[in-house]
């Protein structure tokens, strides 16, 4: 039995065979000799701009546009070996932009869960107060901030504007103005009234 069994690597058609045997090695010729010398005979100074396409069509920022170009010329990459390589970085930003969005979601549910479980039944006051804070201090910026974050259903959060919004309404007396401003001490201002 002097033949050999081929290894899993030698079945394994990684490169085109055309240009395998096209790049065969000498005797004495190592690979990593064999690949530089191919490597240096091939490439240009500058990237091929018909290789890599105009930023707009990759996922990349303008910084990482430049850093991905330099680096397909490094690399000495065909345009096919380029468009496969922005397929899977399109398919990567897809899929951490949906599993953000995702995290954000159950985030923003969990809130919403817990300030539930905390006020109840007065849940609808504890908000009432929280908008009144919300829109004497803040104004529609602040509205669309809590919107848009999720941060307008965090407990901690409608906990501080309802605590707010309540101070607010214990000033305003049966006519609808303000109470009479009382002088208070800068701890009682700070603190509140201790009995």
């Amino acid at each position: 039995m002097s033949e050999t069994t081929p290894t899993a690597l030698e079945n394994t058609d990684l490169t085109n065979s055309s240009a395998t045997a096209q790049n065969a090695q000498t005797p004495g010729e190592t690979d990593s000799t064999a690949s530089a010398d191919r490597t240096t005979e091939q490439m240009p100074d500058t990237p091929d701009p018909s290789i890599v396409p105009s930023r707009e069509n990759t996922p990349f920022q303008a910084a990482d546009y430049e850093v991905f170009k330099q680096l397909a010329h490094e690399l000495n990459l065909s345009s096919e070996q380029v468009e496969k390589w922005l397929a899977f970085e399109k398919n990567c930003v897809q899929h951490y932009t949906q599993q953000t969005q995702d995290k954000k979601r159950e985030q923003v549910t969990a809130w919403a869960q817990q300030t539930r479980a905390m006020y109840g039944e007065k849940l609808d006051q504890e908000i009432a107060f929280a908008l009144r804070a919300a829109n004497t201090f803040g104004g529609p910026d602040l509205r669309e901030l809590l919107e848009e974050t999720g941060l307008g259903n965090h407990p901690v959060v409608i906990r501080t504007l309802s605590g707010i919004g309540r101070t607010i309404s214990e000033d305003i007396s049966a006519g609808g103005m303000p109470s009479a401003p009382q002088d208070k001490t800068f701890a009682e201002a700070l603190y509140g009234k201790r009995n």
